[in-house]
């Protein structure tokens, strides 16, 4: 073969070799292009919800690209849909095979694997997307899925953990604080079982049922078992103060307020430090209308707890009655720094600037005290159904101020 004709057959192979390269690349291009229609075809359909249609198109992506995670996963999610779950997991395993990033993918086969039962599978999956899911809904699906198979293995440090992730992440959603409420009405219900199982006849167990008689309204069932408590132990903290408070539940009549405060005197006589019995004692006296015993003993609660916004409030309110205001309202004040959602600190914010003509003040503190009022309307209805009684202010008096 002379060199002439072995130039021109390497010449005619270079030229078979560059007119096929652009062909096989226009040919991937194409198909490429046609795959990447066919996937928002299919994302499009899903929107629309016609689950069938998109079905159709995510497999004939497949058909052109077998390697299309994208299609494999969104198969998964129709089929999800669709409550077809065995098919839904093959999906989205065949995803995560050609790209184990996909954590919405990984979530989606945690949550298909609890479908199916297979709760040891699906956790690891699930912990595992938790954290890396970006998608709100989503992230808080899957977590309320682990909360719940935490419970469930009476593994509740686990559980309360992906609840405080879940309040931060969504803090409107109804369902999470529902969950927070089951999880810890949970874990009081276990605590209290172990309770009066180690300890039956303990102080305790009888300071438990009195907090449980109280939640269900009997107050008269409540005081018998705290002083079943001062019985077992005359010297346990907060219980003289439960009893006094319990007594002014029951009636704000003078008999009623002598007793509570022979039992906030008794709380103070073993813990002089409790901030608590000194305000209780402040409103008995405020109620008395003594308003220079008054003063003192909300005073020394706040020289006890400098950020106790109910003393802060009835100091103000004393002071706005001993014709005070200007003094009032450095309390007042701060107890609306303290607490802006607090309504008895604009109400008496209110009165104050009132006493000192300030009307543009007061106009703007008694507007607050409405929408607050307002905005609490509902838990208070609650809180009266669930008590069967209606839910007292200590601080606020009626009324528009005067």
């Amino acid at each position: 073969m002379s060199h002439r004709l072995r130039n021109g057959l390497s010449s005619l192979f270079l030229l078979v070799m560059v007119s096929v390269v652009p062909t096989n690349f226009a040919g991937e291009a194409t198909r490429a292009g046609d795959v990447r229609r066919h996937l928002a075809r299919g994302r499009e359909a899903m929107k629309a919800n016609q689950l069938d249609e998109a079905e159709r198109e995510f497999r004939e992506a497949l058909r052109l690209n077998p390697n299309s995670a994208e299609a494999y996963a969104n198969l998964g999610l129709i089929a999800f849909a669709q409550t077809r779950y065995a098919k839904a997991a093959t999906a989205f395993r065949a995803a995560l095979r050609l790209r184990p990033s996909l954590w919405d993918a990984q979530a989606y086969l945690g949550l298909t694997e609890v479908r199916l039962g297979h709760t040891r599978t699906a956790v690891p999956l699930l912990t595992e997307s938790f954290s890396r899911l970006q998608d709100a809904t989503l992230k808080t699906r899957v977590g309320l899925e682990l909360v719940r198979t935490h419970v469930e293995a009476k593994d509740f440090g686990q559980g309360l953990d992906v609840l405080r992730i879940l309040q931060g992440a969504s803090p409107n959603d109804p369902d999470v604080w529902y969950t927070v409420y089951r999880m810890h009405s949970e874990l009081a219900a276990q605590a209290l079982a172990t309770l009066v199982q180690v300890a039956p006849q303990s102080a305790r167990v009888h300071q438990a049922l009195a907090q449980a008689l109280e939640s269900q309204d009997d107050v008269a069932g409540a005081i018998a078992q705290y002083r079943k408590v001062l019985e077992i132990d005359p010297q346990t903290p907060g219980i003289h103060s439960e009893l006094g408070r319990l007594m002014l539940v029951i009636s704000q009549q003078e008999p009623a307020r002598q007793q509570a405060q022979k039992e906030f005197e008794a709380e103070l006589a073993l813990n002089p430090t409790d901030a608590n019995s000194e305000n209780e004692l402040g409103q008995i006296y405020w109620l008395r209308a003594n308003l220079e015993e008054a003063f003192r003993h909300y005073s020394h609660a706040l020289e006890l707890q400098p950020d106790f916004v109910d003393a802060h409030a009835g100091l103000g309110k004393v002071l706005t009655a001993m014709g005070q205001p200007e003094q009032a309202l450095r309390h007042l004040l701060e107890a609306a720094r303290l607490n802006p959602q607090n309504d008895v600190a604009h109400y008496r914010l209110a009165q104050a600037y009132r006493k000192l003509g300030r009307t543009d003040d007061a106009h703007r503190e008694w507007t607050v005290f409405q929408k607050l009022r307002e905005s609490q309307a509902p838990l208070r209805a609650l809180y009266q159904q669930i008590q069967q009684r209606p839910v007292t202010d200590e601080t606020t008096d009626f009324g528009n101020p005067q």
